[in-house]
């Protein structure tokens, strides 16, 4: 039993504190029955073995990497626990750090990077949060070698947190309820409140490790009567109050005054504004400018590659029916998808990765923060709004840091209205066809932030409608130590940007178009009575669509689109066409021509802007839904802005 866990949340500097201990003699494992990895090490000069587990901000949820983290903290062997904290924010990593005390009060925190902030006019007194939390605290630093003997030396203190974290004296005596109902192996804080927030993960995780199924009929029949939302309502309260104790007595500071006029701007009322769209225009500015560049050789370099897989094709007689799904189906939509949807999404994530780890985006999400409680929403949602421009799946997952689950929802079922990078291809295109020359890329922009503005309003204030109706309930508070200005270094802008999001993303949304490039090509191709499947079925929806100012065409696309935002407009022009395969796109003159031949107007290109923001997620963006919230909230989540975007075209329809 000579195991040290090592514990934090993402981006605190875990791995070089296992490093510096270790001397990076790793060896790595996965966890039974997952993927998710584990470092093992001895740790230099001791007979200790450390365990770096997954950087995760809680061990509520159902991530394979927050499960791994929770059940080896509850059910695994091991002597101590090192938390490695940010020096920067200690409230975001608060309620990890609970959470762990709850389980097993023999802790040891490590306040990392600790010079850095200290350059920087921040003080922590370590003996002051070492008494809030009755374990020791260390400051450390592994760039100048500072507290890392002390760290060592520690692991053989005997001491243990006497720490009393109490909640309301209601859920007190819930918890103590249900340890008298519960096995004593099982009476655990973090367990009780588990099942009081009727997590299921832990009881299956019970029963496949001990054969024990926790929830009998007597604490089934005590938590019928128990208010889920009350519980975590009241979990976050005090989360909360302790968050803005810590801020008051631990955190010391120098004024800095370039920093103090910089923290002006973004606070204030109007200057807070300005800069927010001055961001966002500049970063949707740099994004169009620059992703043309790369999108156009990605074509180019597919097309050719196409038209030598289909000149062998011909040249070795293969049967049409074996290589046209394959090369004009799916070929041709997921090329089309890698080379639009890849080089913005990059350009994209990289900016905005930039903005988050300087400390910009904090700033912004704190400028939300008034909008977010009037809409009846969590101030966290702010960042999950951000997140959904560059991918909805991807916002999705990061509703994670919010604490509340109805918090959590609201920012989920409003997130689709976000436009995400899948959609701005088309966007851009239309703006440009009908609205400004496409060679004025600073007005381009500046329509497209009108537009992600509106959308924005939207998602708002749907939050508020179902804040008031089935989402009923107070929005969480939103304690926001806002983070020091950072120097980044661009390897690792570089490496979280395009290997862990814009990688990631594209996978999902290669898997999704493959199927679909088959469907395509099989409607575009199947004709009964001389019509295609695609013309059968246009027509059929075209009074309908007429109604919301679209057309049969349009709103076909739309739902085939479901799979990738990308693939819509390619679908309209394959409609027009009237062509067997989605045809390689050419300029926006020829296009605009063709729209107007077949009945656009300014009202036409309006509508279908707004129903592109107002309209159920994509595929990849609704199975993650899934695997987030269960199938219940995914369907609220299809049906919600899909809805909206109907009356609301349809009532804008009536009136031009």
């Amino acid at each position: 039993m000579n195991n040290i866990l090592l514990c934090g949340n993402p981006n605190v500097g875990k791995s070089s504190i296992f490093n510096a201990l270790t001397g990076s003699n790793e060896h790595t494992g996965n966890w039974t029955g997952k993927t998710v990895e584990l470092a093992k090490s001895k740790i230099k000069g001791t007979k200790y073995t450390l365990i770096d587990l997954p950087g995760i901000y809680s061990l509520s949820s159902l991530s394979d990497e927050e499960i791994v983290a929770r059940d080896t903290l509850l059910f695994s062997e091991y002597q101590k626990i090192i938390y490695v904290i940010d020096s920067s924010n200690l409230e975001r990593n608060l309620n990890l750090l609970i959470q762990i005390l709850q389980i097993n009060p023999n802790v040891i925190i490590c306040l990392n990077m600790i010079d850095e902030m200290e350059d920087k006019g921040i003080c922590i007194d370590e003996e002051m949060l070492s008494d809030i939390f009755g374990v020791e605290v260390i400051k450390c630093s592994t760039k100048n070698n500072i507290g890392l003997d002390k760290l060592k030396n520690s692991l053989e203190s005997e001491l243990k947190s006497n720490f009393k974290f109490l909640y309301s004296l209601d859920l007190e005596n819930k918890i103590k309820d249900i340890y008298e109902l519960v096995d004593e192996k099982f009476q655990n804080k973090f367990i009780a409140l588990s099942l009081l927030e009727k997590n299921n993960s832990i009881v299956k995780t019970i029963k496949d490790k001990f054969n024990i199924d926790i929830v009998d009929k007597k604490i089934s029949n005590y938590l019928m009567n128990v208010n889920e939302e009350e519980i975590s309502n009241d979990i976050v309260t005090k989360i909360n109050s302790l968050s803005k104790e810590i801020n008051g007595r631990v955190f010391k500071r120098e004024k800095n005054k370039k920093i103090s006029f910089l923290d002006k701007l973004f606070t204030n009322k109007i200057t807070c504004i300005l800069l927010m769209l001055f961001i966002i225009f500049g970063i949707f500015l740099i994004t169009i400018v620059l992703a043309n560049y790369p999108s156009d050789l990605l074509s180019n370099i597919f097309v050719k590659i196409e038209n030598i897989l289909y000149n062998l094709c011909l040249n070795y007689n293969v049967p049409k029916i074996n290589y046209e799904p394959l090369l004009f189906g799916v070929y041709r939509v997921v090329t089309f998808i890698i080379s639009v949807m890849f080089p913005p999404l990059v350009i994209f994530f990289f900016l905005f990765t930039y903005a988050e780890e300087t400390g910009i985006l904090p700033r912004i999400a704190f400028n939300f923060d008034k909008v977010c409680n009037i809409a009846g929403c969590h101030g966290k949602q702010a960042l999950t709004v951000c997140s959904g421009f560059g991918c909805n799946a991807c916002a999705i997952v990061g509703c994670r840091i919010i604490d509340n689950k109805r918090d959590k929802l609201l920012a989920i079922l409003t997130n689709s209205f976000i436009p995400c990078n899948g959609r701005f291809p088309m966007l851009i295109a239309i703006i440009s066809m009908f609205f400004v020359n496409s060679s004025n890329k600073l007005l381009v922009s500046f329509y497209l932030t009108l537009f992600v503005l509106f959308a924005i309003l939207i998602s708002f204030l749907t939050s508020y409608i179902l804040s008031k109706t089935i989402l009923k309930g107070k929005n969480g508070f939103f304690v926001l130590e806002l983070p020091d200005y950072k120097k980044v270094k661009l390897s690792k802008i570089l490496k979280i940007s395009f290997i862990y999001k814009s990688l990631s993303i594209l996978k999902k949304a290669i898997l999704v178009s493959i199927p679909a490039g088959i469907v395509i090509y099989i409607i575009s191709n199947v004709f009964i009575g001389g019509s295609s499947l695609y013309v059968i079925l246009s027509n059929f929806l075209n009074p309908f669509a007429k109604l919301i100012g679209l057309d049969g065409v349009i709103l076909l696309s739309f739902i085939l689109g479901l799979p990738a935002n990308e693939i819509v407009l390619p679908l309209i022009i394959m409609g027009y066409l009237n062509s067997n395969n989605v045809p390689i796109l050419s300029d926006y003159t020829s296009m605009k021509g063709l729209l107007i031949q077949n009945g656009w107007t300014i009202t036409t290109a309006i509508s279908t802007i707004l129903f592109s923001i107002m309209h159920y997620p994509c595929a990849t963006t609704l199975s993650t839904i899934k695997s987030e919230v269960g199938y219940k909230w995914m369907i609220y989540s299809f049906i919600i802005p899909l809805i909206t975007g109907i009356v609301f075209l349809f009532i804008l329809n009536l009136f031009i």
